[in-house]
């Protein structure tokens, strides 16, 4: 959160700001009267100028610029020499490209003990290979949302608009839109939290949910792609959910159980799996903290149950497919050592179950809103065949170790090895020969160096290694027979400054 805690008071008067720079912008309207509005408001704060007197709008800006150089390699065929078999998936298996993404924010700190957060953002890519002409850039209204700490002295509060919410780990709960990558992860929602210390639970809280994403965002600041025909969804169908999530630290754990109800609505749009209609229940736990031995450990596990039903466009009704019934699971424990470079181990277990296709049931594994790399940049393109989305995480195991050495006091090194498998062989979407008929996904090696430069800027250098296993058809050669698979690799650089 941006401005954590309860405000009593401000030490100082708003800091004066000057601008030095002039940039011009090309913007919509509405996006112009906000910025007034937020000067405007601001403005008494700037000219009292007295110590004495807490004014009545306090303004706060940021603005972070962050850069990075992708390189993908056979993540979709395994085939040094050939690309995937759907042209329209290059671009998700070897590729070499630049993003740029620029954030803006503004929060007007009001007097009356609530906040105004606004952030706009945008990003532009360049590819190299395949080349492709720049494309204007989208600037979005990335955060809109207002904050009350404290609602009317109640032990409530209360975050209602367009905001980031992330729970634990983001296993359940991170991005709302997968589709337009690290851009953005924002849920529009309503977000009222409870002190529990009102109903006995001392330190615990309590949040209830209610979030309503859109596939095709409606608050475009400038330069709409769908205007030019550009399909620039930012999940593929209009998702509503509703949940409580409770946290309660006892006995130096950390205990959070949770319920969500989610709905996946029908869609006309040629996506896999559009037109069904997913309306899906599911409760989890998650328990964290210290063990004996200086261990560290964490671990959740959720239930899902529901429905599935597709839309069927002659007769304006729906037909039931099938229920849902998955299950998810992860599991990790660690240690520090007293000894040269801090060295830490980690190891820990993945399963999130996978469908059955000799059931009626469907028992896929459903991410709700964490699809994202939690686990893996290159991996979650690897996964676009079988379910048509990226970093759609199920029918998925994982034993995997890291070790992580602290180099200087601002610069670390990691490296992550898991041994992936899945619960069935594969049902693909797309791509059908890519798989094979085994449970082996394969060995997946990640190396990571990050370091930071002060409180503004930091770097990393990412590099990932996946060896396939025999949940992957071997590709063929030019004679038509069966060849030896080839290694995928993902490549990426990032340097980000803020101000």
């Amino acid at each position: 959160m941006p401005f954590p805690g309860k405000r009593t008071h401000w030490p100082h008067p708003p800091l004066r700001i000057g601008f030095h720079r002039h940039v011009a912008v090309s913007a919509a309207p509405g996006t112009t009267l906000l910025f007034c509005a937020l000067i405007a408001l601001a403005f008494p704060s700037w000219v009292l100028g007295q110590r004495d007197v807490v004014p009545a709008v306090g303004l706060d800006v940021g603005f972070d610029t962050r850069v990075r150089e992708v390189t993908l390699h056979n993540l979709l065929d395994f085939n040094d020499d050939s690309g995937p078999a759907v042209s329209g998936l290059l671009k998700a298996s070897d590729t070499h490209f630049f993003r740029v993404r620029h954030r803006v924010s503004a929060s007007l700190k009001f007097r009356a003990g609530f906040d105004l957060y606004s952030r706009f953002t945008t990003e532009w890519r360049k590819y190299l290979d395949p080349y492709e002409s720049p494309t204007k850039m989208e600037i979005i209204l990335d955060h809109l949302y207002l904050d009350v700490p404290e609602f009317f002295h109640l032990p409530l509060s209360l975050r209602v608009g367009r905001q980031d919410i992330i729970r634990g780990e983001g296993f359940m709960l991170l991005d709302g839109g997968p589709r337009d990558g690290s851009r953005s992860i924002y849920q529009n929602a309503i977000v009222l939290g409870i002190q529990g210390a009102a109903f006995g639970l001392k330190d615990a809280t309590i949040d209830l949910f209610a979030i309503r994403n859109l596939a095709h965002d409606p608050f475009i600041v400038a330069n709409d792609l769908s205007e030019d025909g550009i399909n620039n969804r930012i999940v593929e169908k209009d998702e509503t959910a509703f949940g409580v999530y409770v946290t309660n630290p006892e006995f130096g754990q950390q205990n959070e159980i949770y319920y969500f109800y989610k709905e996946e609505e029908p869609d006309s749009d040629p996506y896999p799996d559009t037109r069904l209609h997913t309306r899906l229940h599911t409760i989890g736990m998650r328990l964290s903290g210290d063990l004996p031995w200086a261990l560290k450990y964490a671990a959740e596990a959720a239930w899902q149950t529901g429905s599935q039903t597709e839309w069927q466009p002659d007769s304006l009704t729906e037909e039931k497919i099938s229920d849902h019934n998955s299950y998810g699971i992860y599991a990790w424990v660690s240690r520090s050592f007293i000894a040269p470079l801090q060295p830490t181990l980690k190891i820990g277990g993945i399963h999130l179950s996978g469908d059955d296709a000799h059931t009626e049931e469907c028992e896929d594994w459903n991410p709700l809103f964490s699809r994202w790399p939690k686990w893996s940049e290159l991996y979650i393109y690897t996964l676009i065949p079988e379910y048509g989305r990226v970093a759609y995480w199920s029918n998925l195991t994982s034993l995997n170790a890291q070790v992580a050495l602290r180099l200087t006091k601002r610069a670390k090194f990691s490296y992550t090895f898991h041994k992936l498998g899945a619960v069935h062989p594969a049902t693909p979407a797309l791509l059908d020969d890519f798989y094979g008929e085994g449970t082996d996904r394969g060995e997946l090696h990640e190396w990571k160096l990050s370091a930071e430069f002060g409180t503004r800027a930091s770097c990393h250098f990412l590099i990932e290694r996946f060896v396939a296993g025999d949940f992957y058809e071997n590709p063929l050669g030019d004679d038509g027979e069966p060849i030896g698979k080839d290694d995928a690799y993902f490549f990426r650089w990032e340097l980000m400054v803020k101000w």
